[in-house]
């Protein structure tokens, strides 16, 4: 299926792969190969877990090889392996996590010379997969050009979908197996019935069980400076969230809270290390694990700076901040989500700020100086005070900061990200519309303006476009095609909202009502 006479690309991955540590062994002339693609830059794609797993559960198959590619450089996309062009796979796994991506994908295949609906692809064409947390949203946005989707995590799915892929000759009979296989949603052979409905498709998630028998703990397989968490070796600590949050896809989508043993976690940090001296360990409820303390000092123990991704509020512990502090980190994150105790009450998070500047209090106590606090806005049931209210956190918070590092001298920072609700499938507020961009922008204007008044804090915002963009796209179904395909050719996002408007408006600014369109996947 080799694309030949094509423009190859100028990007050089020599010296990536000179600076890459791996744990798995990668075999080039393996009997079977698959194209594993990240839809963004080796920077972005490489923090991924997701991908880094994939890769090494393909690579530890005896007559298998994988081989990744990134949207770096230009003209045919070659593989960080072996410099190998993208259309001269059999099958291209796509992993995305962010809709965003989507573009980058349809422009991934134009670069290769790939039709990108998959009603134009033929025999010599390569089958087009896509997996990670956007197809488990909603699978329905890509199916135009998507031959395939595996739902779920890749132990469940890759043993349907390797044989598949190595023992069929023919494309049409790779999709008809995977049809008819558990976790796989595949658009020419799942339609509609006469009411609209479709076969409801499960979702292959990986069971408490599972997680509980050896080599089903994701970990880095590649250690690289090149990414967001340069020179990290990541381990997932857990799956699922205590919480229910009614914004969040993954409390609801990802099943209900387990974790994945101490000991494995141990065994997998002293194999990284020979690989570096950095830890992250990642997961939605990282804090939650119930031996954390006890991992973070083993972590210490053997000489690892560790971080951690955000950590839920009441998962804040003296023995976390501890073990954070003496690894050498010296920032947390934390997510309150609003300002008012009220607000959080009606988003299912029942915190109150008194414990929120209680767990303030001892973050900058143990003498860390970075706070970042992640908030929405755009809430149902929200008003100004609300907002009004976050500014009024912050700066109780930054009081705290300044008591607290006081006898250091030293001035910490607080930052304030706050992102805008997109009504997400699979959530409290899946039927919920966006807020009016008028309203939204009179309060951001409200925060920028309260924190210009507030030294030491700072302040990042979404686009409130990008917002509306991406709650079309993670809610639209296979009619979106055409404004992905206008999107990858560069036209500005303005001009593309205004020209789809039609389209998107109704579907972003009104409460959706009656059957919703990706009901059809069960959810973990």
């Amino acid at each position: 299926m080799a694309k030949k006479g094509r423009k190859r690309s100028t990007h050089d991955w020599a010296p990536i792969r000179a600076s890459e540590r791996t744990l798995v062994p990668f075999t080039p002339h393996a009997p079977n190969a698959l194209a594993l693609a990240y839809a963004n830059t080796y920077h972005v794609g490489m923090s991924s877990l997701a991908l880094q797993r994939v890769w090494d559960l393909v690579n530890h198959e005896p007559d298998w090889s994988c081989e990744r590619f990134f949207t770096d450089g230009e003209g045919v996309p070659l593989s960080v392996e072996t410099d190998t062009p993208l259309g001269a796979f059999g099958a291209i796994a796509f992993s995305i996590s962010f809709e965003e991506d989507y573009v980058n994908l349809l422009r991934m295949l134009e670069r290769a010379r790939i039709p990108a609906r998959r009603r134009d692809r033929g025999a010599g064409d390569p089958l087009i997969l896509v997996g990670g947390s956007c197809a488990m949203i909603n699978p329905l946005t890509l199916s135009e050009f998507v031959d395939a989707f595996p739902l779920g995590a890749a132990e469940n799915l890759l043993p349907a979908l390797l044989p598949a892929l190595s023992q069929e000759k023919r494309r049409e009979a790779v999709l008809e197996r995977l049809a008819a296989a558990p976790g796989f949603y595949v658009p020419a052979h799942h339609s509609p019935d006469a009411d609209g409905a479709f076969h409801r498709l499960h979702k292959l998630e990986l069971s408490e069980e599972q997680m509980r028998r050896p080599g089903h703990l994701p970990t880095t397989a590649i250690v690289t400076p090149h990414t967001e968490f340069a020179d990290k070796f990541l381990v997932e600590m857990s799956r699922g969230c205590p919480e229910k949050c009614k914004y969040c896809w993954a409390t609801f989508g990802m099943g209900r809270f387990r974790w994945h043993p101490t000991e494995f976690i141990l065994e997998a940090i002293e194999r990284a290390r020979p690989l570096t001296d950095q830890l992250g360990f990642v997961a939605t409820a990282v804090g939650d694990h119930p031996e954390i303390e006890r991992i973070l000092a083993e972590g210490n123990r053997l000489g690892f700076r560790t971080a951690l991704s955000s950590v839920r509020i009441p998962a804040v512990t003296e023995g976390v901040l501890e073990a954070l502090w003496a690894s050498g980190d010296r920032s947390i994150t934390l997510a309150p989500e609003t300002g008012s105790d009220r607000l959080r009450e009606v988003l299912n998070k029942p915190i109150p700020n008194a414990l929120l500047l209680e767990k303030v209090r001892m973050i900058f106590r143990q003498g860390l100086t970075g706070l970042k606090l992640y908030f929405i806005i755009g809430l149902p049931e929200e008003t100004d005070e609300d907002v009004q209210a976050i500014l009024d956190l912050a700066a109780e918070c930054r009081a705290i900061m300044l008591e607290e590092l006081a006898p250091s001298g030293v001035i910490g920072r607080i930052h304030l990200g706050v992102n805008l609700l997109i009504p997400k499938p699979y959530t409290g507020w899946q039927r919920e519309k966006m807020e009016e961009p008028t309203v939204l922008k009179r309060r951001i204007r409200l925060l920028q303006k309260g924190v210009a008044r507030l030294p030491n804090v700072d302040l990042g915002t979404m686009s409130i476009r990008q917002a509306i963009w991406q709650t079309y796209i993670t809610k639209a179904g296979a009619d979106a095609a055409e404004a992905l395909e206008v999107a990858a050719t560069g036209k500005p996002l303005a001009a593309l909202l205004r020209h789809f408007s039609d389209r998107i408006e109704p579907e972003v600014f009104a409460r959706s009502t009656g059957r919703l369109r990706w009901q059809f996947l069960r959810t973990a």
